[in-house]
């Protein structure tokens, strides 16, 4: 079970969304805000795993509410709002999902499946940091290593196809497995090379050798086709990024 807070300004929007997450069986909630602050204090105090929160209220908006999160793991975010171009801010501080309202049960259940498929793997599989002991590193690693039930795993770059942000976490996908390392997708795109891994979203980091199929979407959205039938949607912000990456293929 998921520990799970909820915030919106509105008391209608917090029941409403209360009862909902209740009704999955996935989550237990531990505290219902209309206060932001209060929120966050709550969040603060640790033990949260995944944040509901409203991305418009009077306070401070749900984006700049994440901002003050000092809980160390931060908690999951998913965003809950009326605008769908919120969306793409949602996704620009790694959160892991929103919801549109007026809010619908199956896409509440959908995104709490995905919060508790991303926590198990969090608790699951972790790295752990190790610094580097060379005095200057000038090739990246050939191995990502993973820390799973007190064991390491050593997973090829070439396996990776691609990645996907959970706030401090970042979530690898290969054929045929998911593991979770503690570093923060900005963190581990540093680590990789260009050649090889282009960044297509704030959440999401692909493999170019498993691309597939690029199909261009209005307002300068794309979808990209990987191997084991699995799509990455991108943002307009990384419009040149897609168009760079066309043009290089």
């Amino acid at each position: 079970m998921l520990k799970t807070i909820v915030c919106d300004d509105e008391a209608p929007a917090v029941e409403l969304m209360e009862g909902m997450l209740r009704d999955t069986g996935q989550v237990s909630i531990e505290g219902t805000y209309l206060s932001v602050r209060e929120a966050i204090d709550r969040i603060n105090q640790g033990g949260i795993d995944l944040a509901v929160l409203d991305i418009e209220m009077p306070e401070l908006s749900g984006v700049e509410a994440s901002a003050q999160i000092t809980a160390d793991p931060k908690p999951l975010i998913v965003f809950a709002t009326a605008h769908p171009e919120y969306a793409v801010e949602a996704f620009g501080i790694d959160a892991i999902d929103y919801v549109l309202k007026p809010f619908d049960q199956v896409r509440v259940e959908k995104a709490v499946e995905k919060a508790v498929r991303m926590h198990r793997l969090i608790i699951e599989s972790e790295e752990e940091v190790v610094e580097d002991t060379e005095a200057q590193r000038t090739d990246p690693p050939a191995m990502l290593r993973i820390k799973d039930a007190g064991r390491y795993y050593f997973i090829p770059r070439a396996d990776v196809i691609w990645i996907e942000a959970a706030g401090d976490y970042s979530l690898l996908h290969t054929a045929d497995r998911e593991a979770a390392i503690r570093r923060a997708i900005k963190s581990l795109e540093s680590d990789l090379p260009t050649d090889e891994f282009v960044r297509v979203h704030r959440s999401a980091i692909v493999s170019i050798a498993h691309i597939r199929e690029i199909r261009m979407r209005p307002k300068g959205e794309a979808q990209i086709f990987l191997t084991d039938d699995i799509t990455v949607r991108t943002s307009r912000s990384y419009r040149d990024t897609i168009q760079k990456l066309i043009d290089e293929m």
